[in-house]
């Protein structure tokens, strides 16, 4: 697995703060913040400069839409592996509408790639399952720098894809009161 470099990169996404409207709470922070958290966003502290694209190209898009919730959002120390555990106990103890979390795995000589993928899937199926809540998988699986910067960044943002699925979810279950 390697690291991107964290260097910027003008292919990655900026958080756009004009008109920024969107109710963000960071869960370092927490003890300052009482109300709901209606969708929390954990992402993943290896690759961050990909990860933090993400997650800018998913309040981008929140904020476009003008989505009237409440944001959480937590950097989770490590990298995809430890995602799933430290995820779940932050879903359980804030107990969101929604969660997601993103991270990013890039192929490398051996097979880790493989299991790595694999088992951090199954994982955030299974807290999905476990809390009860919708939890969109936003780890990329690349097999290389360059296509980890095209999936996150402006070429593809696919954070602004998982936002989309986001909004597109709420709606489903504030429809069917589920």
């Amino acid at each position: 697995m390697t690291l991107i470099k964290k260097n910027i990169n003008k292919d990655l996404i900026r958080l756009n703060e004009l008109n920024f409207t969107l109710t963000v709470v960071d869960l370092h922070k927490q003890e300052l913040f009482n109300s709901e958290i209606d969708i929390v966003v954990l992402y993943s502290d290896y690759n961050s400069t990909i990860n933090q694209s993400m997650l800018n190209g998913y309040l981008n898009f929140m904020n476009e839409q003008k989505y009237d919730g409440t944001i959480g959002m937590l950097k989770i120390p490590g990298g995809a592996f430890e995602l799933p555990l430290l995820s779940s106990k932050i879903i359980r103890k804030f107990k969101p509408k929604l969660g997601i979390v993103l991270g990013c795995i890039v192929k490398g000589e051996s097979q880790h790639y493989e299991f790595l993928s694999s088992t951090v899937t199954n994982a955030i199926r299974n807290i999905s399952f476990e809390n009860d809540i919708p939890i969109l998988n936003g780890i990329l699986t690349v097999e290389s720098d360059q296509q980890a910067i095209d999936r996150a960044g402006k070429e593809l943002n696919k954070g602004a894809e998982y936002a989309q699925a986001s909004i597109e979810i709420l709606n489903f279950l504030n429809k069917f009161n589920v």
